[in-house]
């Protein structure tokens, strides 16, 4: 482990490959699991590692099975499978109790791993959790993410590059680089885990057992259904940083940090 605050990278195997992951803080240190949104990658909260660890966190990010630099699984993978994969991953880091923190996909997946394993979960922490009803589900499945085709003119970057501006407008160009690098790095057929999740209802009753906390930006894309997944989840406090959009951890990391040591109860270290 490296000294506190140092963010590291390593791999770890699992039964269909290698998982990727990012990782800051101390061994032995309350442990942080974070799962990211599709189709990107856990190098979102690569500005918040260190702000995390310095409030007293191990803080592990891991790369959903088939983004990032993590091995795709074998065929395509439903919620429930990619949240027994998390906890694959998580015994493999030699992770047994954890707080569990997941956003846009990675929410879904993180809700359905709680309650796989809710004897793990400290507490679940859900940066933007998507509740669709039938009809956007049913719609989404069959239109958004349409993927792209690989060409030598290299037009499929133009394709990339105008969904991600298209998503997030305020991204930099720097920013949308390093999206656009993501994409290709999970190849054409991106939407696998939106698919997913679109076949996914999330058990918002049982959740209910499992201690929670709602935490975004108020400008991230998911807000819109703040008002929904209150109402599925009353027993989940809904905290949102002021002009934090879907990529708060990188852009207001300090304050995201503050954030989540909040909700966990955590004492904030000094800095």
């Amino acid at each position: 482990m490296n000294a506190r605050g140092a963010a590291r990278r390593g791999y770890v195997d699992v039964p269909w490959g290698q998982v990727h992951y990012r990782e800051a803080g101390e061994a032995g240190a309350p442990v942080l699991l974070i799962a990211h949104q599709s189709p990107l990658s856990s190098a979102t909260y690569d500005p918040a590692l260190a702000p995390l660890a310095a409030r007293g966190l191990r803080v592990v990010a891991v790369d959903t099975p088939g983004f990032g630099m993590s091995d795709p699984p074998p065929r395509p993978w439903s919620i429930p499978e990619y949240a027994d994969g998390l906890w694959r991953a998580a015994d493999a880091l030699g992770l047994s109790d954890v707080y569990l923190l997941g956003q846009h996909t990675g929410a879904v997946i993180a809700a359905e791993a709680a309650l796989q394993a809710p004897d793990r979960v400290r507490r679940l922490v859900l940066q933007g959790l998507p509740l669709y009803d039938e009809r956007e589900r049913a719609e989404k499945k069959a239109s958004y993410a349409p993927g792209y085709t690989p060409g030598r003119d290299g037009e499929h970057l133009r394709v990339i590059w105008d969904r991600v501006y298209g998503l997030y407008p305020r991204l930099t160009p720097e920013e949308a680089g390093r999206q656009v690098v993501e994409y290709l790095l999970t190849g054409p057929d991106y939407a696998t885990a939106y698919r997913a999740v679109f076949d996914h209802v999330v058990d918002t009753e049982a959740l209910a057992k499992v201690p929670t906390v709602l935490l975004h930006g108020d400008a991230d894309l998911v807000h819109r259904f703040s008002p929904v997944v209150r109402a599925a989840l009353p027993h989940a406090p809904l905290v949102t940083i002021p002009g934090g959009t879907d990529f708060v951890a990188g852009e207001q990391p300090e304050a995201f940090a503050d954030a989540v040591a909040a909700q966990l109860g955590l004492a904030e270290a000094a800095r």
